[in-house]
């Protein structure tokens, strides 16, 4: 499919922009293969000072609509025209008033088949090009062997294996994975028959203070006749000691594990793991959290509800509760990580495919031992390992947000990434000075999961990113932000390094709505975006005086150093005179 084949109006003009992230203003719309461009009306007066003056021109990429809507302005009277909204994944909605319905309706037409593209490789990614020098190539910044090669400083207990060589094990694995030492590659293959979609145990995070790790899997394929995998329960007990004892973390509730039985799932048999503790701590399935947002989002655009009528849908949309149930889980399995005495306490982390409910826990209880990944770098890299290269399947779950569902992708779809920005908020909202990046950078983040001229978030797992060559003509997402004049502007002005693992509460009363997200577009922000940069600006600048201070510090002990050094060689000089 050719794209301007789907663009039935390539320029409409006579358009009145009555809602969106502009003042409400005339102008024009044109559209290309990949944007949507709104041109606001140039006057005579400008027009001649500047004939090539592009006048604050809205850009909107068709893959970040999440629903079209065309409708006559008056149904009685057709030639009034038209009005084409478009909801947008982020939450934005803009409304266009076009003179001509005919117009309205093809422009709609072909947005509608512009933002739901089933193939990966006519994205706008794969056409974009990069506006900016690549200093640091985010494709090859973070890698399986770089990972390993940190690790082996810390402990000799783990190995590199290419078990998974050209995806031939599981196929929602990267090729390279960190496994015990002391088990094989047949044993790993053994594992990933036992296991669903193949996902055998893996390495997530190794806790230094404590020698503890956590891992992470899909869930046993026991069944109704009780299967069991003999390597499976090697590798497991492989990472106790003599006489330690670990935890199996499973995130459906019992119930939900009991009837995955017969469908051919189930849970880890007492009998056969008897060196293991069960705990269920449910997170709500992806399936749910689709209706969670949706429901939020309508509370949230509900301008005319009352406040008694405002609390009861905030409370009972079940955002809120997904949020507390997740970082209530994650906490768990930090605890047991960190708190569970000096003996090594290995955590495995599964509920049933091990691709969305798994890896919120496992990147989120990383973020609250590890300091490292409250930095930016380290932060990116867990997205990186924890999410893109542990087979989150992107395409499929952010193909539509809060307003619609795909054709194809609908029973796929889920917000299961927002719902870990959404946790990593809630710590960083109580813990403000152990981040080194603002909210600005998980907004930020959001955006580009659903809608992004990057290929980081392209595919559902890294042999389609190999399969697509999504590395090899596409830009990362990493290249961009780690450039030193975009970095800056995630910076967090309050950050002071914090090595302690951080213990959030998850109180009813400490879970808050994230405002900045979900009514970034109800509000106006200028006055609380100007409180805040000028907060962070002074914090900058009194971070650079304390740096001032330390540099005249360390001259002045220089200094004094010298003056000893001449008082002591000037009473030798005397002495000797003395003597003559």
């Amino acid at each position: 499919m050719e794209l301007a084949e789907a663009i039935e109006r390539s320029r409409v003009n006579d358009v009145f922009l009555r809602k969106g992230p502009r003042t409400p203003q005339p102008g024009s719309l044109a559209l290309t293969g990949h944007h949507l461009i709104f041109s606001p009306a140039v006057d005579a007066a400008t027009a001649a000072r500047s004939p090539n003056a592009h006048v604050d021109e809205l850009w909107l990429l068709h893959s970040a609509v999440d629903r079209v809507a065309s409708e006559a302005i008056s149904r009685d009277n057709p030639s009034k025209g038209g009005l084409l909204t478009l909801k947008c994944k982020n939450f934005m909605m803009c409304v266009f008033e076009i003179s001509k319905l005919d117009d309205c309706e093809a422009v709609a037409r072909s947005i509608e088949t512009l933002s739901n593209l089933n193939d990966v490789r006519l994205e706008y990614p794969f056409f974009y090009r990069c506006s900016f020098t690549v200093l640091d190539d985010g494709w090859t910044a973070f890698d399986a062997e770089q990972e390993f090669a940190r690790l082996q400083v810390r402990s000799d207990a783990w190995r590199l294996s290419f078990v998974n060589k050209d995806f031939r094990v599981c196929p929602s694995y990267p090729e390279a994975v960190i496994v015990p030492k002391g088990i094989g590659d047949d044993y790993l293959r053994s594992s990933a028959s036992f296991r669903e979609d193949g996902r055998f145990p893996v390495l997530s995070y190794y806790h230094r203070d404590t020698r503890s790790s956590i891992l992470r899997c899909s869930q046993p394929l026991v069944g109704p006749n009780g299967r069991r995998s003999k390597e499976d329960e090697a590798i497991l007990n492989s990472l106790l000691g003599a006489a330690a004892k670990g935890y199996i973390i499973d995130t459906r509730s019992l119930n939900a594990a009991n009837s995955a039985r017969s469908r051919g799932g189930g849970s880890e048999p007492k009998q056969n793991y008897s060196r293991w503790s069960y705990v269920h701590r449910p997170v709500p399935r992806w399936k749910e959290l689709h209706d969670a947002l949706s429901k939020l989002v309508e509370a949230c655009n509900d301008s005319s509800a009352s406040s008694d009528r405002w609390l009861s849908k905030l409370g009972g949309c079940g955002w809120l509760q997904a949020v507390a149930d997740t970082l209530t889980c994650a906490c768990v399995v930090a605890q047991c990580v960190d708190r569970e005495g000096e003996t090594e306490v290995p955590v495995i982390v599964h509920g049933a495919e091990g691709t969305d409910s798994t890896l919120l826990v496992t990147s989120l209880s990383t973020l609250l031992l590890d300091a490292d990944a409250r930095t930016v770098r380290g932060f990116e890299g867990l997205i990186e390992r924890e999410w893109i290269a542990a087979g989150h399947p992107f395409w499929l779950r952010c193909a539509h947000g809060a307003y619609a569902t795909g054709a194809i992708t609908g029973p796929f779809e889920a917000p299961t990434f927002l719902l870990f920005l959404d946790c990593v908020w809630q710590v960083y909202q109580q813990f403000p000075c152990s981040f080194e990046f603002t909210e600005e950078f998980l907004i930020f983040l959001f955006e580009h999961a659903y809608a992004s001229e990057f290929g980081s978030f392209l595919g559902n797992c890294e042999k389609e990113k190999a399969e697509y060559g999504i590395k090899k003509s596409t830009v990362s997402l990493w290249s961009f932000v780690n450039n030193p004049d975009v970095l800056q502007k995630f910076f967090n002005a309050l950050y002071e390094p914090n090595e302690s693992p951080l213990w959030p509460c998850v109180a009813p009363q400490s879970i808050m709505l994230w405002e900045r997200l979900f009514l970034r577009w109800q509000r106006d922000w200028t006055h609380a975006d100007g409180a805040q940069a000028t907060v962070m600006q002074w914090k900058s600048r009194e971070k650079e005086l304390q740096s001032k201070v330390l540099v005249m510090r360390r001259q002045l002990v220089e200094l004094s150093k010298e003056a000893q050094l001449y008082q002591q060689t000037q009473l030798i000089n005397s002495l000797q005179v003395s003597d003559h």
